[in-house]
């Protein structure tokens, strides 16, 4: 027996549907590394689209990174962990004043990120000084703004 549902229920079913199915990609996104390689080679039913090739230096290495299936799952761990803070950083409650420095790791992650796809791990770029006068700064630029939003709402309301 069929069951009509209302259109409106019938988005709400197909968006929470979608979600869930998102969340599991993100959710798998460290592990799937395990899905593409078997013995550290692509496995046969996933296409050759030459980015291996288009990514390895003249030494064999993989933005710096001893094979591709490395260099895939160290990409794949700071993609999780950006969207993990950022999915924090929306989710918290508005008006509470970690909310904002939930981006700084986010961004932190993102940083590394493009450090590992532009191949910065072996410059001053991938520093620990460098990234925690990044934190230091972004920090210092938050509370600022936090501050600023804090007393004008409050010399607002007098």
């Amino acid at each position: 027996m069929l069951v009509k549902l209302k259109k409106e229920t019938f988005k709400i079913i197909l968006k929470t549907i979608g979600i869930a199915l998102l969340l599991s990609l993100v959710a798998a996104l460290p592990f799937l590394h395990d899905v593409i390689f078997e013995d550290s080679q692509i496995k046969s039913w996933i296409p050759n689209l030459g980015i291996e090739a288009m990514l390895t230096t003249e030494n064999g290495k993989v933005r710096s990174y001893s094979s591709y299936e490395i260099f895939i799952y160290f990409t794949l761990i700071h993609i999780f962990a950006a969207i993990g803070w950022l999915g924090w950083a929306k989710d918290a409650k508005p008006g509470k004043p970690y909310k904002f420095f939930l981006l700084i790791p986010a961004g932190l992650a993102l940083y590394t990120c493009l450090a590992i796809l532009f191949d910065f791990r072996k410059t001053e770029f991938n520093d620990a000084t460098f990234k925690i006068g990044i934190i230091l700064f972004l920090n210092f630029i938050i509370s600022v703004f936090f501050l600023y939003r804090y007393f004008k709402k409050h010399t607002d309301n007098e």
